[in-house]
């Protein structure tokens, strides 16, 4: 197993991508409900709350037949 990863390109994130998008609402959202502000983050268990909800806003951006009450069960 190759534990190396290696980029041959830039990335980009474009403005208008399903990620950055997905970012920009994860964020929104993660201020909203107090998670960050402009010191930091806040709460002790932020990776897992970050990628947890970047992971459902990736979902509905990219629409993928989400039912938002289901994300909000997780």
């Amino acid at each position: 197993m190759v534990d190396k990863t290696e980029i041959s390109n830039p990335i980009e994130i474009k403005d208008n991508s399903v990620e950055r998008v997905a970012f920009d609402l994860m964020e929104k959202i993660a201020n909203s409900e107090g998670y960050s502000n402009e010191t930091g983050y806040k709460k002790p268990n932020s990776r897992e709350y970050f990628l947890k909800l970047y992971n459902q806003c990736h979902k509905v951006v990219d629409n993928r037949n989400v039912k938002i009450s289901d994300l909000l069960e997780d």
